[in-house]
């Protein structure tokens, strides 16, 4: 009797037990999460982002858009990263009733504040806190609620910006097939390469066949003294002229600052770029100041970024040393 009673008080404790673990999962798990409504990022106008004391703003215009203070044109690939975050925003968990907000980083000095805009109305409200340990979530609160929740992605570096880390650092910009003329002047010498006019096909028996049509669209480059210039070397320079970005602006100061360039170089397609190049502040520089006709303000290129120039002009010199056949 006493070992048949003992194992029905067992039984009764074991079901009392998993009624008790059953129910208090029940409660945690019947919470409603917030359904956020959708974003159509295509209506948003005006995105803003604050940290601490900084507040930057984000502005739609025409295809683009504009970072401010300062209203410069914005990276295209960032501002693109927060509008996909922002259609995306998805809360996936409660985490915290408790308002500690520092320990998921979203206390006022630490979190990113994001509200983006269709023309005046705001569409999404909400703060960023650190990622969570999967780095596969972020906390964040919502504007209208003190709870902590996890969104669904690691999203915070994509707003953790300054108007500096947003400002397009594209310096050029031109389309290489554009490009009929360029010139580089560098230690009071100037090369200019021209695209040579292309030879009219030949008509008959010597028509190029569809076998070789490379040799129908072949192009050549010469220079004013009639040096024919490998395609492939212009190519390379122009691949790496096009698009060319910047490591910084130098916003203290102005483009008049700068005279006598190192390098000039002038690009001529369905509009001229400019770019100059100056020398460094001194033999243990990294990066040199320039400026361009794309950008209002002086910035600085990384000292490589000149290679592929000072590497074009000494193929050219070798080119121009070497006997004629």
């Amino acid at each position: 009797m006493k070992v048949k009673k003992e194992y029905a008080i067992l039984a009764v404790v074991i079901v009392a037990l998993g009624l008790y673990l059953f129910f208090r999962n029940t409660d945690r798990t019947t919470y409603t999460l917030p359904d956020l409504p959708a974003v159509k990022t295509q209506d948003l106008t005006n995105i803003e982002i604050g940290k601490g004391d900084q507040t930057v703003v984000l502005t739609r215009q025409d295809d683009g858009w504009l970072v401010a203070p300062g209203d410069y044109p914005a990276d295209s690939t960032l501002v693109d990263r927060m509008l996909d975050a922002l259609a995306d925003l998805k809360v996936t968990a409660l985490i915290s009733e408790t308002q500690n907000y520092t320990r998921y980083e979203l206390d006022e000095n630490q979190q990113i504040r994001v509200t983006a805009y269709q023309d005046d109305k705001a569409v999404r409200s909400f703060r960023i806190g650190k990622a969570a340990e999967t780095m596969r979530h972020t906390h964040i609160t919502l504007s209208d609620d003190p709870n902590v929740y996890h969104a669904q992605g690691n999203f915070r570096q994509d707003f953790d910006q300054s108007v500096d880390s947003l400002r397009d650092k594209t310096v050029l910009a031109f389309k290489k097939e554009d490009v009929r003329e360029y010139s580089i002047a560098t230690e009071g010498k100037t090369v200019t390469i021209k695209k040579a006019p292309t030879p009219p096909a030949p008509e008959g028996d010597d028509a190029v066949t569809d076998a070789a049509p490379e040799k129908a669209t072949a192009v050549e480059w010469k220079t004013d003294d009639g040096l024919t210039v490998a395609n492939d070397a212009v190519q390379r320079l122009l691949a790496d002229l096009s698009g060319l970005k910047c490591r910084t602006y130098l916003t203290d100061r102005a483009k008049t600052d700068f005279a006598d360039p190192a390098f000039l170089i002038r690009i001529n397609g369905s509009a001229e770029s400019v770019l100059e190049i100056f020398d460094p502040a001194d033999d243990t520089a990294t990066e040199v100041p320039a400026r361009s006709s794309l950008r209002q303000d002086p910035f600085t290129l990384s000292d490589f970024d000149i290679d592929p120039v000072k590497d074009f002009l000494t193929s050219l010199e070798d080119a121009e040393d070497k006997p004629a056949p």
